[in-house]
């Protein structure tokens, strides 16, 4: 995927995300089964994993290089990356405590939904200032997978909401 099918991607399926989730009735979006995230807590989480990603790529490029290094292998491809993520999760990889989901409140259904829409906002225009190389050159940490170059994060970021949202629609909310 080029930089413009990210941003598509990325645009496409967190509006579907978030379209998903003002459908629920605020009993249903915040109801939760034995052990499962409800899609409130899916949404709290959704917005605590792209927060980073827009800081991160908010940051000056050398300084993302000196801090994290420069890739020194081609980035994966799509399918392999989410292969990666999904072994991870199959071996037993769970969602670090700071990503973990808290208890909404009443409002947070309309004001979630719309933090997430502005943050893929602010993500895409910093990938449309982001060369395709730099996608590949530049990385920085995940922190379940490890260092990811900037293409990979980014397509672990149109996964993750595919994830969350087959999540929320398999709980029937």
């Amino acid at each position: 995927m080029d930089k413009r099918e990210i941003a598509q991607n990325l645009e496409d399926h967190y509006a579907e995300f978030c379209d998903l989730i003002q459908s629920f009735s605020t009993v249903d979006f915040n109801h939760h089964a034995e052990g499962k995230w409800s899609a409130a807590q899916q949404l709290d989480h959704l917005i605590r994993s792209v927060s980073p990603v827009v800081m991160g790529l908010s940051l000056p490029k050398f300084l993302l290089r000196l801090v994290f290094g420069q890739a020194k292998r081609p980035s994966m491809d799509y399918d392999t990356l989410v292969k990666t993520y999904q072994d991870a999760l199959a071996s037993g990889g769970k969602s670090p405590k700071a990503y973990e989901p808290k208890v909404a409140g009443a409002s947070f259904q309309s004001t979630g939904t719309a933090k997430l829409t502005h943050l893929i906002s602010r993500l895409n225009r910093l990938v449309e200032s982001l060369s395709e190389a730099e996608l590949d050159q530049l990385q920085a940490p995940h922190p379940l997978i490890g260092k990811l170059t900037l293409r990979e994060l980014l397509y672990f970021t149109v996964y993750h909401v595919q994830h969350h949202r087959r999540s929320v629609e398999l709980e029937g909310n």
